[in-house]
């Protein structure tokens, strides 16, 4: 089914376009809405529909320029108008933008029916010409990436060129080339909870931006997207990281410095790799890289160091001496980690025979501590499918961080009383604001180690703790019909009462209106 975003600024019109004419009948789907020019600019930019019927003229941005802009934004968009006023001058603007067609309120649906069967065979026709010249384009760039004979590859790039694809015409036969990469792919997938479908998330973010970016993107394989671009190097790739917001973490770019021929791609793209591998091998996932003729050198070649006295790390765990283990176990990987020519085996041995002589000393003499630390096993697949240093680093800091608690624990649960007090604390005042720092202060301690100790004892972090104490308050104050959604907001601690309606909604499934309306059906 081809998509549709539907932008009235009359409530009840676009209730009605949207729920009481038969789109799925005609093929299509409805997959957003928007009240004016403006709000539509951000939905179709995030929901990527094949057409958008808007009405004319609405505040803040009308239809004729919502459609002037998106023209420039995504010209293979169609647009239809829908007006109450059979005016020339509406006529003629419609025709300025290009528009698909233009439709008269009171809606006939006959008329309708016929303007988006027409809309519907062009969108047949330019996704088949669209889809057929860019499967063609993929696959013989996949085959140059694997050609080392220049005439071959002199020979696959006119090919590509004479596809005229969009993305792919440059005047001056020049291209910038950049390398996006899912990092630490095999702990996402089987390590990370919902660590599957961020990496497919991803996947559907980038094929979107390729898109409205004006790129032709070409998934190597499920970890790694080439992006081929006619504008200027690191142009997108700034911009994309931006727009793939909180992904980034996992996600690094690299572009090429400058740009090249078509037939220069396999070099380049093997340089963007090599430049890549080693960046996040030695700084970890999420980063923004740029490949030049000396990114993969090393700058010096630092003197090697000894590894810290194991008995060292010992005194720390049995004295709770959180920070001087973190510094120990980085030094400890520091000392295996060679700058020079880097590799994650040398480093992943020593952290394996580390975490053996850790079990052995204290969780195999002590049966009380197997219920409290990571299992063994399990934390041996974690370490040996970690694709950078950092990661490998912060896994066993983690794992002593844990055991350090643990030992703690065994002489006694000391925190309980304190964290019973920080929950009737926070059922008291959840009213207010309660940052971290204000808690701590309450109960005379650090934010770091309230935060580490409340996460241990309750399963939440003390945000998602305040969160789940708003909302079951917010659920018994929706019960009263007397009171408004934005004073619930504001007696549980939300002045913004659309932040208060998008929590409600992510934590509950409804909307705060939709949890009462349900009640009173009850």
């Amino acid at each position: 089914m081809y998509k549709i975003v539907l932008v009235d600024d009359e409530p009840f019109e676009l209730d009605t376009l949207e729920k009481y004419v038969p789109w799925e009948e005609m093929g299509f789907k409805v997959i957003g809405t928007a009240k004016n020019g403006k709000e539509a600019l951000s939905k179709v930019g995030e929901l990527l529909p094949d057409i958008v019927i808007t009405d004319v003229k609405m505040p803040i941005m009308d239809g004729v320029e919502f459609a002037d802009i998106m023209r420039e934004r995504l010209p293979h968009l169609k647009i239809i108008f829908l007006s109450g006023y059979d005016d020339f001058s509406y006529v003629k603007a419609a025709l300025q933008v290009e528009a698909s067609g233009y439709l008269l309120k009171p809606l006939d649906v006959e008329e309708l029916r016929k303007l988006m069967k027409k809309v519907k065979v062009k969108c047949m026709e330019e996704q088949r010409v669209k889809l057929s010249s860019r499967a063609l384009a993929i696959q013989y760039i996949k085959e140059m990436l694997n050609e080392k004979h220049p005439q071959a590859l002199k020979t696959i790039a006119a090919e590509i060129r004479s596809l005229g694809l969009e993305p792919l015409i440059s005047s001056s036969g020049a291209y910038s080339f950049s390398l996006i990469t899912i990092d630490e792919f095999p702990t996402l997938t089987k390590v990370i909870e919902n660590g599957l479908s961020i990496t497919q998330d991803i996947g559907r973010r980038i094929e979107r931006l390729a898109e409205t970016h004006d790129a032709l993107i070409v998934s190597v394989n499920e970890r790694q997207h080439l992006v081929l671009s006619v504008k200027a190097p690191l142009q997108d790739m700034l911009e994309w990281s931006k727009e793939l917001g909180v992904f980034t973490r996992w996600i690094t770019f690299c572009s090429n410095s400058r740009q090249s021929r078509l037939e220069e791609l396999p070099s380049v793209y093997r340089k963007l790799l090599q430049t890549r591998n080693r960046h996040v091998l030695l700084n970890g996932a999420g980063h923004f890289i740029v490949a030049d003729d000396g990114s993969a050198n090393p700058e010096s070649n630092p003197e090697p160091m000894q590894p810290p006295a194991f008995e060292l790390l010992l005194s720390h765990v049995l004295h709770e001496r959180l920070r001087e283990a973190e510094l120990w176990i980085s030094e400890f990987v520091k000392a295996h980690t060679n700058v020079t020519n880097p590799s994650i085996g040398p480093v992943e041995q020593a952290c394996l025979e580390l975490l053996d002589q850790l079990y052995a000393v204290h969780v195999q003499p002590h049966t009380v501590l197997k219920g409290r630390v990571a299992d063994k096993t399990t934390l041996l697949h974690k370490l040996s499918i970690i694709e950078s240093i950092p990661l490998m680093e912060h896994t066993i800091s983690q794992f002593v961080l844990q055991l350090i608690k643990a030992v703690a624990g065994v002489e006694g649960e000391k925190h309980t009383p304190l964290i019973r007090q920080l929950k009737e604390l926070i059922k008291r005042e959840y009213a207010r604001p309660l940052s971290i720092d204000y808690l701590a202060e309450q109960v005379y301690m650090s934010p770091n180690y309230l935060r580490t100790i409340f996460k241990e004892y309750t399963g939440y972090t003390v945000l998602e703790y305040v969160t789940q104490v708003r909302m079951d308050q917010a659920m018994e104050m929706l019960q009263d019909g007397s009171l408004k959604i934005h004073e619930i907001s504001t007696k549980v601690g939300y002045e913004n009462a659309s932040h208060f309606c998008a929590i409600f909604h992510k934590k509950r499934g409804l909307t705060p209106n939709q949890y009462r309306n349900q009640l009173l059906r009850l």
